[in-house]
This record gives structure tokens, sequence and C-alpha cells, in this order.
């Protein structure tokens, strides 16, 4: 039945590529996002657990042909592009050799949720600042977390069979609270509450700083997505989500200022008309106040210990432990709690852990190369809106990777998308460069016809 299931929904990613479609993209967005719950499904109708479901690999696959699209346009690249998916590729290669003599079939697992997000960005790029483009798959990564929060909340009311299935049969039932209605963290169809909770945070920032990317429910979306946030209990989330829309105006010369309070303003306004209303008001309202002392939360003093301990243990393990040991990576698709979890609330140590001290130079390297390529865009007069949207979200992760490994998985997708199309602004680089060939050319004129005014 896994197989089956698996095949059904790589076939119509077979068919975006064979007909050289950019829909493929928006196709591995609802796979990446829908695919575990799917998988709990599947299993709850086989009425076991299956660690190495194929439908898990699902993105991986699809990921595939999205790869063959960068890969066939590869020498069509600018040379700084080539150069960064240079680095990418050596992270994820020592990441997944390590991690398959170690880990076995998990590196394989963790290496889709990299792998996934990573050749978005690649055809991101290749879409040469298609600006028509851009927008629907935005709005299709709007699309996917309305569906999702819509499924949470429904998740939140009845705790469906085959959710309850899989949390018991991963040790999740103290982690995500009781399996009663009301009284369950929601995780929706991601593996875990913090993947939901990132990947709906990333998705709701571009609908809040530009009516562009709001698909038509408009500010009712917004509400739904923030309000299925705060039944996550994840902090770090509400964060990021503030943070970066006030860092948008900041970095970006004051663009949508007003309209981005407004936004905020509303938000808090309906976060805590939605607190009032459900019945475990209390319980979020509790997490969300604690965020104005959250350096005094035990959680926070909790990855300060974190961090000694993966200096430590990335000092005993140079190359790393290898994709699907750390984080929820081995435990979620193994069932096996033990697989290096404890250094998942940091996601510094996490990439450096599974790519090794000189893997992870590599990727860490490879954004720094995004981010300075994007500032030279700056210095020659290119600030579109989708490269000021950029420049926001890459601080604001930054900032949000201490507290977890947003890069792996749904959470990233976003940022991913982003990411390519300010890379590699096709339109506006072609037009900066036919103004200096005019400016050129204009200037021997201006220099003769000064020559002619003097001699006469």
């Amino acid at each position: 039945m896994d197989w089956l299931i698996a095949m059904l929904l790589i076939l119509p990613a077979a068919y975006f590529y064979v007909a050289g479609s950019s829909w493929l993209i928006d196709y591995l967005v609802w796979v990446t996002v829908l695919n575990r719950g799917i998988r709990r499904v599947v299993d709850w109708m086989a009425g076991s657990f299956n660690a190495f479901s194929p439908i898990s690999l699902t993105p991986l696959v699809i990921s595939g042909f999205v790869f063959l699209i960068v890969w066939k346009n590869y020498r069509h690249l600018p040379g700084y592009l080539q150069r960064i998916i240079r680095f990418f590729s050596v992270a994820l290669a020592i990441g997944f050799v390590v991690g398959l003599v170690q880990n076995q079939l998990a590196a394989v697992y963790s290496l889709a949720e990299y792998v996934a997000p990573l050749s978005i960005m690649g055809c991101a790029a290749i879409a040469r600042g298609n600006e028509r483009i851009l927008d629907r798959w935005i709005k299709s990564v709007g699309w996917a977390a309305v569906a999702v929060s819509l499924y949470g909340w429904y998740q939140y009311y009845t705790i469906p069979p085959w959710d309850a299935f899989w949390v018991k049969a991963v040790g999740f039932e103290g982690y995500l609270g009781r399996l009663r209605p009301t009284e369950m963290t929601v995780f929706s169809t991601m593996s875990e509450r913090g993947v939901l909770a990132g990947f709906l945070a990333f998705a709701v920032i571009p609908m809040m700083i530009s009516k562009r990317w709001r698909n038509v429910g408009g500010w009712i979306s917004v509400g739904l997505i923030i309000a299925t946030i705060l039944l996550t209990y994840v902090r770090t989330a509400i964060i990021t989500i503030g943070l970066a829309t006030i860092l948008f105006p900041v970095l970006n010369r004051g663009k949508n200022t007003v309209q981005i309070i407004l936004m905020l303003c509303l938000a808090a306004v309906a976060g805590s008309y939605v607190l009032q209303k459900t019945p475990s008001s209390g319980k979020v309202g509790e997490r969300m106040q604690s965020i104005g002392s959250i350096t005094e939360d035990g959680s926070f003093k909790g990855r300060i210990q974190i961090a000694s301990y993966g200096v430590g243990a990335l000092l005993r393990n140079p190359l790393g432990m290898g994709l699907g040991s750390t984080g929820l990576a081995g435990r979620v698709n193994t069932g096996v709690m033990e697989a290096g979890g404890v250094i998942g609330d940091n996601g510094y140590f996490e990439v450096l852990l599974s790519f090794g001290i000189f893997g992870g130079a590599c990727f860490f390297y490879a954004f720094y190369l995004i981010w300075r390529q994007v500032r030279v865009f700056e210095k020659l007069g290119i600030r579109g809106e989708s490269l000021m949207v950029f420049k926001a979200l890459f601080v604001t992760g930054a900032v949000a990777l201490f507290a977890g490994n947003w890069l792996a998985g749904a959470g990233s997708v976003v940022f991913c998308v982003f990411a390519g199309f300010a890379v590699y602004p096709k339109p506006a680089m072609d037009r900066v460069t036919k103004a200096a060939e005019k400016r050129r050319l204009q200037k021997p004129d201006a220099e003769v016809g000064g020559l002619q005014g003097e001699n006469s």
C-alpha cells in the first residue's frame, strides 16, 4: 500500500517534469507539506507503524526532478550562482555519506528534508526573475498553509485516529500533550509542532508584508494561520513573524511601515480574540506572555546548555554524525526517541553535527555568498520587492536558527523561493547592463561635442 501511494504521488511530478512545467514546484510544495499526514493515514489503515515508509521519500524523489531541471540549466547560470550550488552540493554529499555509514536509511529520509527546499531555490533562480511565477509559488505556499491550518483546528477538536496512532507509535504522548480533544498540541500534517509552526510563520510573513501575496481569503487567511500557530505553543514562531515584519521596513528604507504596523495590531487583536474562544486559552496565554521574560525561561536556559553540549560533540566528531543523526530526523522516521534529538533545539549545532565542521562551513558559506550577491545588486540599484523580502527573511532566519533548524523541511520553502529570485533577478540585471552600456556609448559623443565647441 505504501509503495502504491508513493507512486501515485510521484506520477504527477513526472508529468510536470516531462512537460517542462513550473507547476512542478507548486506540486512539490504540497507534497512536502502533506506527505507525512498521508503516511499516517496509510499506517493507521494498515494497523502498523512503518518506520521507513516510502511515502516520506516522495519529496526527495520529486526534488530529483527539480534537480534535473537545475542540472540541465547549470552551465547557463552565472559563475557566482554555480559556485553557490557547488558549496551546497559538497555539504550535502559529506552529510549524506557520513550519515549513510552511521545512520543507514535515516540519512536518506533526512536528505529529503534538505534537498526539497534547496532544489526549490535552484529552480527559483532558473525562473530568471519571472514575477508571475514567483507570485504563484508564494500563493501556493499560502494556500498550503491555510489547508494545514484548517486541518490543525480539526485535529485540535477531534484528535483523528490516524494522528493518535502515530503519536503513540513514536512515543510523543507526553511531548505533544494528552490524546484528548483540546488537550493535545497541534502538529497538523507535519512531523511535529515546531516544524508546523515554522512553516506557518514563514508562509504568513509575505502575506503580512504585501497584499500581492495574499490569497483570496485575505486577512481571514492571515488570522487563521496565526491562530493555528498559537495552538502549537511555539513562541519562536510568533517572534519570527514579529521580527521579519519589523525588519522589512527597517532594512528597506521604511517601505510599507504604516501597513505593517496596522497588520501587527490586527494580528494581536485577532490572536487575543481567538485565545478567549479556545478551551486552552489559559495555557496559550501563559505561553505567549512568557516571551517577555524568555531569558528566565527553562527552555531558553536549556538551549544555552545545548550549545555547550554541541561544542563538545562537534570537537569529538569533526566529521559530524551525518544526516539522520540529529533533531527529529532519526526519531520520527525510526520511532526511536534517543536518535540525537537533544541537539534539535539549536539549529546551528544541528547543521554542524549533520554536516561536520567542513561540510557545515560549506553549507553556511553558500548562504553567505547569496547574501553578498544580493548586497552587490543593491549597490547597482536593483531593489525589487522579492529581494527586499529576502533580506528580512535572511536576518530573521539567522536569529531563528538559534531556536531550531528551520532550514530542513517545509519551514524553509518560502525562504528558498525568495532566495532563488533574489540571487538571480535576470530582468533587473539586464536593465542595469543596458543602462551602463548606454552611458558608455553616450560618453564619447559628449566628449566629441565638447571638442567641437572648443574648436569653434
